[in-house]
């Protein structure tokens, strides 16, 4: 599945498109949402999920995926934050919600049923 990785915080970034490239996914990395809305939008239809941070500077996860569903994407979410501040995800759904520092085998499930 292709996946948008979206971290200002590259070392996550790159540990969890690692991790998602060694379970066979296709991961792409953006350091931000301005970046991430970029990559999106050049192929709209190609994304199987997005996992954001929550907190970035700029175009914050929130509000990057608000964009991605106004944009008619059904796209599967995982929003991702070290700060505990947990979102309604309903908003989003499909979506789901996971408190950093999480575990592969947590991000794995997740996955599965966001």
């Amino acid at each position: 599945m292709k996946v948008l990785v979206v971290d200002d915080e590259i070392g996550i970034a790159k540990s969890l498109a690692w991790m998602l490239d060694h379970h066979g996914h296709d991961p792409t990395i953006a350091g931000d949402g301005l970046e991430a809305w970029e990559l999106f939008m050049a192929e709209p239809d190609s994304w199987g999920m997005l996992i954001t941070d929550i907190r970035m500077p700029g175009l914050d996860g929130i509000n990057l995926v608000r964009r991605v569903r106004a944009h008619g994407s059904g796209v599967r979410v995982v929003l991702i934050s070290g700060h505990g501040d947990a979102p309604d995800v309903r908003e989003f759904s499909p979506a789901a919600f996971l408190a950093k520092p999480f575990r592969r085998a947590e991000l794995l499930a997740v996955m599965q049923g966001a």
